[in-house]
């Protein structure tokens, strides 16, 4: 067996030094029960090495590999090793476990293995005198050794599973922190305990002295960074979506360091997580660019309406003039015609000045893009 692969699938297990496990427990005590000795073992065979997963019968953690008699399992060339009387065979009398503590005289173990096949150890069955299991013990103890290494399957695919689960939890985080705003989770208990399962890294850009980690130990922090005149609006509006379960929209401005403030828009879908508490899942947006557009189009509307007035006032006068004389010689023509050029020429005028002062604010903009 190559040594150097088994060892790596032993290691990629994550079982070594281990917290004990019941499963492994309840094997060693039936090993013992139906096989009749004292003491059983589920040894895994590390480099220099046996440490056990599980002890029935003694109080012990590990051995040198090289005292051991696990290790002779590992040529892969029987399925139950047997030793009827360790202090007259050759390979073990003079071993320290022979000799001294725990006076091992009788041993049989079957292999445990790994999914690719590789044996990375043992359960066995020891006693302090001389002994020999019958033919029914002898499976049974390759069954139980067969239980353990499925459970060995089913633990190392747990692992690995919880391992992807970590990865893709990391990358969907470093995605969300490089995401533009801020993507969160939170949740608010009986109307009162706000705390955040998540929330991306894009805080930080909303100000200073916000991070992701202070979010998550100060919840209600971020409400002294709101306008004063939008902190009442902010709350109210969360509640009644919180009650009504309805999409929450909501825009509202955040005092920067420098004394400016921006426009940011949460949008959140609230839902119950249990009786009591409400989850919401969200982001939130810098939209001060948008909200500046739209002061610049009402602006714009309003200049619109109020100038624009009077050369229309001036129109209408004309036409109903045109319409009230029968007859117009070429003097009154010619008067009309100037007048009528005048208010195109204001118009003209207006129209363009519109035009550069869109065209200033949209230079403007993307400047401090």
């Amino acid at each position: 067996m190559d040594e150097s692969s088994r060892l790596h699938d032993l290691y990629d297990h994550q079982i070594l030094d281990s917290n004990p496990e019941k499963i492994f427990d309840e094997l060693t005590y039936l090993a013992s029960l139906i096989c009749g000795t004292p003491i059983s073992l589920f040894s895994l065979l590390d480099k220099d090495r046996q440490w056990f997963k599980s002890v029935y019968g003694i109080e012990l953690k590990e051995t040198p590999r090289a005292d051991g008699f696990c290790h002779y399992l590992l040529h892969g060339a029987t399925s139950l090793f047997e030793i009827n009387d360790a202090s007259n065979d050759p390979r073990f009398k003079d071993s320290p476990l022979v000799e001294g503590f725990p006076y091992i005289s009788y041993y049989a173990g079957a292999p445990i293995k790994s999914a690719s096949g590789n044996i990375l150890g043992a359960l066995c069955v020891i006693d302090q005198k001389p002994n020999s299991l019958n033919d029914h013990q002898k499976k049974a103890l390759q069954i139980l050794a067969g239980k353990a290494t499925n459970y060995l399957k089913t633990r190392k695919a747990l692992i690995d599973q919880q391992k992807n689960i970590e990865l893709n939890a990391s990358r969907l985080k470093q995605i969300l922190d490089n995401t533009p705003g801020v993507i969160f989770q939170f949740r608010i208990q009986d109307d009162i305990n706000l705390s955040f399962d998540f929330i991306s890294r894009g805080i930080e850009d909303i100000h200073p002295n916000l991070s992701d980690k202070k979010m998550k130990e100060q919840p209600r922090s971020f409400l002294q960074y709101i306008h004063p005149e939008d902190v009442m609006g902010f709350r109210q509006s969360m509640r009644k979506s919180a009650s009504s379960l309805r999409p929450y929209k909501y825009n509202f401005r955040i005092l920067s360091s420098n004394g400016k403030t921006k426009w940011y828009k949460v949008r959140a879908t609230p839902q119950h997580i249990d009786q009591k508490t409400v989850g919401w899942f969200g982001t939130l947006m810098d939209v001060s660019g948008i909200m500046e557009y739209e002061t610049i189009l009402e602006q714009i509307t309003f200049d619109i309406s109020h100038v624009i007035r009077k050369p229309l006032t001036t129109l209408l006068a004309l036409n109903s003039n045109l319409r009230n004389h029968d007859e117009l010689n070429e003097t009154d023509l010619r008067e009309y015609s100037d007048m009528i050029n005048i208010v195109i020429k204001e118009l003209d005028v207006f129209t363009r000045k519109i035009d550069q002062f869109y065209q200033l604010k949209v230079a403007d903009h993307q400047d401090r893009m």
